[in-house]
C-alpha cells in the first residue's frame, strides 16, 4: 500500500464533496481517534516489537517458567 497515495485520494474525495454529514463523520472520526501506543513508539523501539513478534510466531519462545528460573521471580538473580 502506497499511504501517500491513499492520503492523497482521501484528501482529494473530501475536496471534491458537497456531502456535509460525510465531511462531520470524518472530522468526528478523526478528533475522537487516539494514538495507538505502538505509532508513539520510536522507530527504533517498534522494529524491536515487530522483531519480537516475528520471533514468536517461529516459536522462538521462552515458556514463563523457564525464564523465572533463569532471573528469578522479581529480577536477576
Amino acid at each position: 500500500m502506497n499511504i501517500q497515495a491513499e492520503k492523497l485520494n482521501l484528501l482529494q474525495t473530501i475536496m471534491n464533496t458537497n456531502d456535509e454529514g460525510l465531511i462531520m463523520d470524518v472530522k468526528a472520526f478523526l478528533s475522537g481517534r487516539k494514538a495507538d501506543w505502538f505509532d508513539e513508539l520510536s522507530d527504533e523501539r517498534q522494529k524491536d516489537v515487530m522483531e519480537g513478534l516475528a520471533e514468536a510466531d517461529r516459536g522462538e519462545t521462552v515458556a514463563h517458567a523457564e525464564v523465572v528460573k533463569l532471573f528469578g521471580k522479581w529480577g536477576l538473580k
